[in-house]
């Protein structure tokens, strides 16, 4: 959300020997010319203008225009863009794409992670005690409950999410390095 398009495209910038301004492309043309992989995370925070600029790379042209210089750039074979958003509802600022749009991408939903999926995450990941993993889940799983019937809580103000969860198990283990004890 608080990318813009220059970042991605490239902007002028002061020559470190004459002074003079000359383009410096940007981290998407690099990857476009090199056949890097992009991924770009919630894109449906994008502002607009990324969105557009992102349009003829997306289709069958496979080209970016660089208005700035008026160049276009030829998408190396290898080259793959991938994205990631969340859900319109629940979660705060997000647009819904475009039908047009969200068809330039193959669509995979992923849906909830189960609960012993879950608890194994925190067990291995997070070196957690399954009944203190357990425990976690359930107290995740009270407030998503609460927050869905009080409706009190959305987007940024929800109340936890798995993200959220893994960052408890994480600060549970640093105070536990630490030598000191927080119960959840």
């Amino acid at each position: 959300m608080h990318t813009d398009v220059q970042e991605y495209l490239g902007s002028y910038v002061p020559d470190s020997e004459t002074g003079k301004l000359v383009f410096q492309e940007g981290v998407l043309v690099e990857a476009v010319r090199h056949g890097y992989w992009v991924i770009l995370d919630e894109l449906n925070l994008a502002p607009s203008e990324v969105l557009e600029a992102l349009n003829r790379l997306l289709d069958d042209n496979r080209e970016l225009h660089i208005v700035e210089t008026q160049t276009v750039v030829k998408a190396h074979p290898r080259f793959r863009i991938f994205a990631t958003q969340n859900p319109t509802e629940g979660y705060g600022g997000r647009k819904e794409l475009s039908e047009a749009f969200k068809n330039r991408f193959v669509l995979i939903r992923v849906l909830d992670v189960p609960t012993e999926e879950l608890k194994e995450i925190l067990v291995q990941k997070c070196s957690m005690p399954l009944s203190r993993a357990a425990l976690m889940i359930r107290v995740m799983e009270a407030l998503q409950i609460y927050r869905s019937q009080a409706n009190l809580f959305s987007g940024k103000n929800a109340i936890i999410t798995v993200r959220d969860l893994l960052k408890w198990a994480g600060r549970i283990n640093q105070n536990k390095d630490r030598g000191s004890h927080m119960d959840p």
